[in-house]
């Protein structure tokens, strides 16, 4: 419950109430209210309550907190070993189910194609990329993503 995950990321924090309520601009006894079940936070201050929270916005309004006990490495590892084994649609329709921010997901894979290879989706569709510099990012994409994680730190 949104009470729930309040309380508990305020504990682990180590906050009081009241550092809480200053940041995001209430009083202590408002956010009592939040805290103890009373009353909601209006829209206009999730944002101030996530970032101080270290919680996504969703993770506040669904009440939930998400498993992110991976470190980033290790689920890179995890995902990768995991990844041989599943078809391409089948691990696209679990990234659908499980990204929250898709769009943002989107914009980031294309400004990392960007960056690798100095074209987007959008020159590619649009002819703008030779079909010869187009297979050569292709190759090596492939080359680098036989890399063994095991080789990482």
């Amino acid at each position: 419950m949104l009470k729930d995950v309040l309380r508990l990321n305020r504990e682990k924090l180590k906050l009081k109430q009241s550092d809480i309520a200053d940041y995001v601009g209430v009083t202590t006894q408002t956010y009592m209210k939040w805290e103890n079940g009373k009353n909601e936070p209006k829209a206009s201050h999730i944002k101030k309550l996530s970032e101080i929270l270290n919680v996504t916005a969703n993770e506040i309004c669904q009440g939930q907190i998400y498993d992110t006990h991976y470190e980033a490495i290790d689920f890179m590892k995890k995902v990768a070993s995991l990844q041989k084994f599943i078809d391409e649609v089948s691990f696209t329709s679990l990234l659908y189910n499980h990204i929250k921010e898709k769009k943002l997901f989107i914009a980031e894979l294309e400004k990392e194609m960007k960056s690798k290879h100095g074209f987007s989706i959008k020159d590619l569709e649009d002819h703008k990329v030779s079909e010869d510099k187009e297979i050569a990012a292709y190759n090596e994409t492939e080359i680098r993503s036989e890399c063994k994680w095991e080789n990482l730190p």
